[in-house]
């Protein structure tokens, strides 16, 4: 490298420095906003849509009840849709679960659609009927 290229780099290295030193200004946050794709602001949306969904009480059921829906939809293989007695923290019901019950066993819990619940937890259950 010749006397001449190393203080053409000098000089450059120079510029470059006054430049971001004096002349750039940085826009910060605001030159990332035109990165938001469509598919992401729509999902953003979809969430925010799915999050204010609210789902009121049902009517609180005996638990001999509960237990005779929930043996009938075992032996005739049909799907239930049930509410649990649990709320979320800012005191919104659980969305219901719905699912074929694949088991019951003696220590008072279900499966349904492959979620272990405790019977004890169920508020509400439907029975989904088969199509005609």
């Amino acid at each position: 490298m010749t006397y001449e290229d190393k203080i053409g780099e000098q000089k450059f290295a120079a510029l470059v420095d006054d430049f971001f030193a004096n002349r750039y200004i940085d826009r910060g946050m605001r030159k990332w906003q035109g990165y938001y794709l469509s598919d992401h602001t729509a999902a953003l949306k979809k969430q925010a849509k799915a999050e204010s969904v609210t789902y009121p009480p049902l009517s609180l059921q005996e638990q001999p009840y509960i237990r005779m829906i929930l043996l009938r939809a075992y032996a005739e293989g049909q799907s239930v849709t049930l509410q649990l007695d649990l709320q979320t923290p800012n005191g919104q019901m659980l969305p219901p679960i719905t699912g074929k019950v694949a088991g019951l066993s003696d220590s008072d819990v279900v499966n349904v659609d492959g979620q272990n619940i405790s019977i004890d937890m169920i508020r509400h259950i439907d029975l989904i009927p088969f199509p005609v």
